[in-house]
C-alpha cells in the first residue's frame, strides 16, 4: 500500500513538472514569435507601424528595452539620423518650472534601477531635468505638470538623452498635448471618460474605486 501511494505521488510530481515545463517552453515559443513578428514589421518597405502598434499594446509589449529603442522612433516618427543637440548649458537660467522640476526629479530615487550607484543615478537625474526644461523652452506653448518626468525619465533610461528629447518632444504636442495647457480645464474633462471606460474594462477595479 506505501508502495502504491508513493509511487502516485511521483507521478503526480511528474505531471506537474511535466504541466509546468510545457507552460514555460509555450510561453518561449509565444515571445520568439512575438519577436519575429516585430522583427519583419521593422525590415518591411515600408515599416509596418500598425503591427508594431499592435505589439506595444498587447500583452508582454516590445519584450525588451533593445526592441524598445528601434520601436519607439518608428511609431512616434523620429528620425534617429537627425536628433537635437544635447540641451545647451545655460537651459536652467530664467527657468519659469525650474525650481517645480528640480523638486519632482530629486523624489524620483525609486523611478531608477534598484541597485544603480548613486553617481550614476545623480548624473541621469541631472540629464532628466535638462531634458524637461530643453523640451520646453523649445515649445513655449507647452505647460509642465507634475508627473511628466515620470513619463520622460522613462525614455530616458531605455533610448538615452538626445533620442529621449526627440521621442518626448513629439509625445508632448501630440500624445500629452492636452495635459500640458496652461489650466487642467482639457485634463478634468478628459478624467470625466476614465470611470466610464473602467467599468467596461475591469469591472472590479471600477467598484473598488467608488
Amino acid at each position: 500500500m506505501k508502495k502504491v501511494k508513493k509511487r502516485q505521488q511521483q507521478l503526480n510530481g511528474a505531471r506537474s513538472v511535466n504541466g509546468s515545463s510545457q507552460r514555460h517552453e509555450e510561453h518561449v515559443s509565444w515571445k520568439k514569435q512575438k519577436l519575429v513578428d516585430i522583427h519583419q514589421a521593422l525590415n518591411s518597405d515600408p515599416v509596418d507601424i500598425e503591427t508594431l502598434r499592435q505589439a506595444a499594446v498587447s500583452e508582454g509589449g516590445l519584450l525588451t528595452d533593445d526592441v524598445r529603442r528601434k520601436v519607439w522612433p518608428k511609431l512616434l516618427s523620429v528620425n534617429v539620423f537627425n536628433l537635437p543637440s544635447k540641451p545647451a548649458k545655460n537651459v536652467r537660467e530664467n527657468h519659469k518650472d525650474y525650481n517645480q522640476v528640480l523638486l519632482d526629479v530629486r523624489r524620483s530615487m525609486r523611478r531608477f534601477p534598484r541597485g544603480m550607484r548613486a553617481d550614476e543615478r545623480e548624473v541621469l537625474q541631472e540629464q532628466l531635468i535638462d531634458i524637461i526644461l530643453d523640451v520646453l523652452r523649445r515649445n513655449p506653448q507647452l505647460h509642465y505638470y507634475q508627473g511628466y518626468h515620470d513619463i520622460v525619465v522613462t525614455f530616458l533610461l531605455v533610448v538615452g538623452e538626445r533620442m529621449a528629447i526627440a521621442v518626448v518632444e513629439t509625445l508632448s504636442n501630440h500624445h500629452l498635448r492636452d495635459f500640458m495647457d496652461p489650466t487642467m480645464d482639457s485634463t478634468k474633462h478628459i478624467l470625466n471618460y476614465l470611470m466610464p471606460i473602467l467599468e467596461q474594462v475591469d469591472p472590479e477595479l471600477h467598484d473598488f474605486m467608488l
